[in-house]
């Protein structure tokens, strides 16, 4: 019996370690005394069934532990911020709670221990979503609605706006635009990757077609920079004759768009 107990105490405390890390990533801030809060609430979680035969005692005990381990884990400025990290804390033990019960009416019981394994499945998951999640957020944030026309062909794409874009063109002086073979190829259906590679193709098929020196964007040592009629950014940002560059970077990979746009331009 005092193994079961001491298995069962560790396995609450392994799950009110991960409760706290989610909801610290959840509300981004790290979460203080992580350790101790995790203690606490598995040995509450021990003793509440052995304290109150009836739910409702049990539930007030673990909203009071929940409430304890909120003042313990995080700064607390406001009432707000109290009944914020409470809530999240809270979702947080029913997400962690419902995985492992789930997983048990799918393939009934399973030793104590196998619960921490679970658990830890669980936190895996939600880190990589919410990591995945903040991520795209903190991408959307900077995107923008892009048009270029050029010849009578118009392409239109979601454009990043790239603080790490400084590239200027050497002739112009103007900003440049970076996009991907992809957009280029849109704008220009005659002229095939091969050729781009190679350096093969007459860059008088393009307006002010040229390259130009870099040194940590694109491909290569140079980069072929070119003139289009007009860029439309977001609803009202105009740009007559903008340079734009074709980047065979693969930045389109890391930030899951074909258009990086210059600050000087938004």
């Amino acid at each position: 019996m005092k193994i079961t107990i001491e298995e069962t105490l560790f396995v609450c405390v392994i799950l009110n370690f991960f409760i706290i890390k989610v909801s610290g990533f959840i509300l981004k801030e790290e979460a203080q005394n992580g350790i101790l809060s995790s203690l606490l609430g598995g040995e509450i979680s021990i003793l509440a069934p052995r304290l109150f035969s009836f739910w409702a005692g049990k539930i007030l005990v673990i909203l009071l532990t929940l409430c304890i381990i909120t003042l313990i884990s995080f700064k607390i400025s406001s009432f707000f911020d109290f009944f914020r990290d409470f809530f999240v804390i809270l979702a947080s033990t029913f997400v962690f709670g419902g995985g492992v019960l789930a997983v048990q009416n799918i393939v009934g019981s399973f030793p104590i221990f196998i619960v921490s394994v679970v658990g830890g499945v669980i936190y895996l998951a939600l880190f990589i979503t919410l990591k995945s999640v903040q991520h795209k957020n903190r991408i959307n944030g900077f995107c923008y609605e892009v048009s270029l026309k050029d010849n009578g062909n118009e392409v239109i794409e979601e454009g990043f706006l790239d603080s790490g874009n400084m590239l200027y063109d050497s002739i112009t002086k103007k900003p440049v635009i970076l996009v991907s073979y992809e957009v280029f190829h849109k704008l220009y259906k005659d002229i095939s990757f091969s050729s781009v590679i190679a350096k093969t193709f007459d860059k008088c098929s393009i307006k002010n077609g040229h390259y130009i020196k870099i040194n940590s964007i694109g491909s290569g040592t140079s980069m072929l920079v070119f003139t289009v009629d007009e860029v439309l950014i977001g609803k009202n940002k105009r740009y007559k004759d903008a340079m734009v560059g074709l980047s065979l970077s693969g930045f389109e990979k890391s930030f899951g768009k074909n258009v990086l746009l210059h600050s000087d331009l938004v």
